[in-house]
């Protein structure tokens, strides 16, 4: 079987496999806008939140997301924003969000948000390694029998989960770093013009 044909199946084995969360997923759609998020719905959002303050977390000693609200609107707000003027990035929300809770209800018969901080950990972890195992380097016929691997367990949240993990790992790090609350923490006075950067060679 050559790789175009391979890629063809596998879309059409991620396409049967994504069929069984589409009323779900339109269900959601007709509830955006109605919380005081103007993307995420409330299960979303739950889900979104319990994620964010494990991938950028606070302690005693340093700051996290959860403290952006210190200087502003909560974290989720802004991610929020965020997700709701990227059409792609809705994408991968939506779907990822719910595999995460498909994923919890499999493996601990609970929502995301409703388990432990320690398997909540093990489970982004374990996202985060599908997500490395089906981009890294390798043969085109290895890479795509393991992302067909990844794709017969959508059921269970794996893949789509898998594939929201450097989207939402990035997005929450800009949160909180465009946040005065990191450039305090950081000793930092914050970007030191207002208008950026729009000619590099030029002098300041």
């Amino acid at each position: 079987m050559s790789i175009r044909c391979f890629n063809v199946f596998l879309n059409l084995c991620l396409s049967g496999a994504s069929r069984g969360t589409s009323k779900e997923l339109a269900r959601r759609d007709s509830e955006r806008g109605r919380s005081t998020l103007r993307w995420f719905t409330p299960d979303e959002a739950a889900v979104a939140e319990a994620l964010a303050t494990i991938i950028v977390p606070s302690d005693e000693d340093t700051p996290g997301i959860e403290e952006v609200c210190v200087f502003g609107p909560p974290a989720i707000v802004a991610l929020d924003n965020l997700v709701a003027t990227s059409p792609d990035r809705q994408n991968l929300y939506s779907r990822g969000l719910l595999s995460f809770d498909a994923w919890a209800l499999k493996e601990h018969r609970c929502r995301f948000a409703e388990m432990s901080k320690e398997d909540q950990i093990m489970l982004l972890r374990s996202a985060q390694r599908i997500y490395e195992g089906c981009t890294e380097k390798g043969s085109p016929i290895r890479k795509a029998w393991r992302r067909l691997r990844a794709i017969a367990h959508t059921r269970d949240g794996w893949y789509f989960a898998s594939q929201l993990y450097p989207q939402i790992r990035d997005d929450c790090f800009q949160v909180f770093y465009t946040n005065p609350v990191s450039w305090t923490w950081l000793d930092y006075d914050g970007p030191p013009m207002d208008e950026g950067y729009p000619k590099l060679a030029a002098r300041h």
